[in-house]
């Protein structure tokens, strides 16, 4: 009877595991999946931002274009005006030079002046000493007419030439002075023009200095634009390369999962034949109860019959001694020594690999599954051992438990392991697997458990 059972609960424990080892990748499947659509979310809001943050860039470098430009427009300006300043300082002093020049010819013509005046009052001093009636007598003692009109003639002249130069020096003296005047006028001028471009100047001087700021902080917002971008475009090569590594995952979980979907063909057929094997086992068992049942039945009587005898042979004075009943023999119950530390967070890991996006009772589910497994003759007596077991945990072999134990679990994950470790076993099963309506079971949120 006893090895019946243990057959019983063999095949059961088979049946159970070849559903979980279905269903674990499925479960790992569904993680895998949702924390790459999770990524590409990411992925998508880092494009995004990539994407403004080289439009920030590009408006950046615009503008300390658009700066430097107006620095060097500024530039060419100030450099014009500095060259138009040293271009009115030159001509201010060759005006100078000009008004000199002109200043030394009015001297001179003053001294011109100065000494034909005298010669004026010499000769008019000559004719005023010698009075008209000498100069009668030198008309009148000329030897001939023509020495006489040589001598009116020279007179003549000797007043016009007097006149002329008095004319021409009036003239040349006005016009000298006009020349000063015009000289002194384009030096003033000159001198304004000079003040004009001097503060025009000193105006560009301040806007190179403002622009020159602005350039600086414009590039200043070009670099910081610039690390942004780079910085982005980091956690995008990051996040890409995390999405890689999902998919591959994704991919190999995949693969395992067709490897033990076929492995689970294989292990059903086992199964339907211990179930035939069972069968035949319990009918041979019925049998055997029923003759069983037969002999107790007789003994029974038997019993009965002795035990009428014994009563009518105290009654005579006889004894009668009583049969040895036997011993009887009673099942043992081993129990399990308290979860380690270890054990405790292996437990929460792999929740957390299968269920992380289930509800707290389907993570007290998986847990039991584990637990169930422990306690089963058909899998290793470890939690250690139980989710290492080569080809059960497709988290295992695709290395996200792995990186799960690196990173610890999360406090729902280890309660939750914490409570089934306690003695909180909330289903009675061996396995799960996603539940796509297929399989006959006890279903929590989006798995099956049987």
């Amino acid at each position: 009877m006893q090895k019946i059972l243990h057959k019983s609960v063999l095949i059961c424990l088979l049946t159970v595991l070849l559903v979980v080892m279905a269903i674990f990748p499925a479960l790992a499947k569904k993680t895998t999946e949702q924390k790459i659509d999770e990524t590409e979310k990411a992925i998508e809001q880092l494009q995004e931002k990539t994407q403004k943050a080289k439009e920030e860039l590009d408006a950046a470098k615009s503008r300390q274009s658009a700066v430097g430009a107006k620095l060097d427009e500024l530039n060419t300006q100030l450099k014009n005006v500095q060259q138009a300043i040293e271009n009115v300082e030159g001509q201010i002093t060759r005006k100078n030079d000009q008004i000199a020049k002109t200043r030394d010819e009015l001297n001179e013509m003053e001294a011109v002046r100065a000494q034909r005046y005298d010669a004026m009052k010499a000769r008019i001093r000559f004719m005023y000493e010698h009075s008209d009636s000498s100069m009668l007598d030198s008309f009148l003692g000329s030897r001939s007419m023509s020495e006489f009109l040589n001598r009116v003639e020279y007179f003549s002249q000797v007043v016009a030439y007097d006149r002329e130069q008095l004319t021409e020096y009036r003239e040349l003296l006005s016009g000298l002075e006009e020349k000063q005047q015009q000289l002194d006028g384009e030096k003033d001028e000159l001198l304004a023009l000079q003040k004009q471009q001097q503060e025009q100047m000193e105006q560009l001087t301040v806007l190179v200095a403002d622009t020159r700021e602005k350039l600086k902080h414009a590039g200043a917002q070009k670099a910081e634009a610039q690390d942004a971008l780079y910085d982005l475009e980091a956690q995008l090569k990051e996040q890409e390369d995390y999405q890689n590594v999902l998919e591959a995952q994704l991919a190999y979980e995949e693969q395992l999962e067709a490897q033990k979907a076929a492995e689970d063909r294989a292990r059903m057929e086992e199964i339907r034949r211990q179930e035939e094997e069972l069968r035949l086992l319990r009918e041979e068992e019925a049998r055997r109860r029923a003759e069983e049942e037969e002999q107790r039945r007789l003994e029974e009587e038997e019993r009965k019959r002795q035990e009428e005898e014994q009563a009518k042979a105290e009654e005579s004075g006889e004894t009668v001694t009583e049969p040895d009943p036997g011993s009887s023999t009673e099942s043992s119950y081993e129990t399990s020594q308290p979860a380690s530390a270890q054990e405790l967070e292996i437990l929460a890991c792999i929740i957390q690999c299968e269920a992380e996006g289930e509800p707290y009772i389907g993570k007290l589910a998986v847990g039991s599954v584990v637990l169930n497994r422990v306690a089963s003759p058909s899998f290793p007596n470890t939690i250690m051992g139980v989710i290492y077991q080569d080809g059960q945990f497709s988290p295992v072999a695709s290395g996200r438990m792995a990186a799960r134990v690196a990173a610890g679990a999360n406090s729902e994950c280890r309660q939750a392991a914490q409570e089934v470790l306690n003695g909180n076993i909330t289903v009675p099963y061996l396995y799960f697997r996603r539940d796509n309506g297929t399989i006959d079971g006890y279903v929590i949120a989006h798995h099956v458990f049987y």
